[in-house]
């Protein structure tokens, strides 16, 4: 019942000390000790200030002719 080649597959439900499922994720690693918050969230933050910093000059000149 079944593929002909699905014994030659892996499976990722035994227990291989190699597989990448078993290892614990990565990403809610800490950048600084420091700074409360993931990579992730870093750089969602870092993000949007830099879209905010770039248009600060246009903003402003719009809000001293208003």
């Amino acid at each position: 019942m079944g593929c002909e080649l699905g014994k030659f597959a892996k499976s990722s439900t035994r227990e291989d000390p190699d597989n990448e499922l078993n290892k614990p994720p990565v990403n809610n690693q800490q950048t600084d000790p420091r700074l409360p918050l993931t990579a992730k969230q870093k750089y969602g933050m870092i993000a949007s200030w830099k879209g905010i910093a770039r248009a600060m000059g246009p903003t402003g000149v719009y809000m001293f002719i208003k």
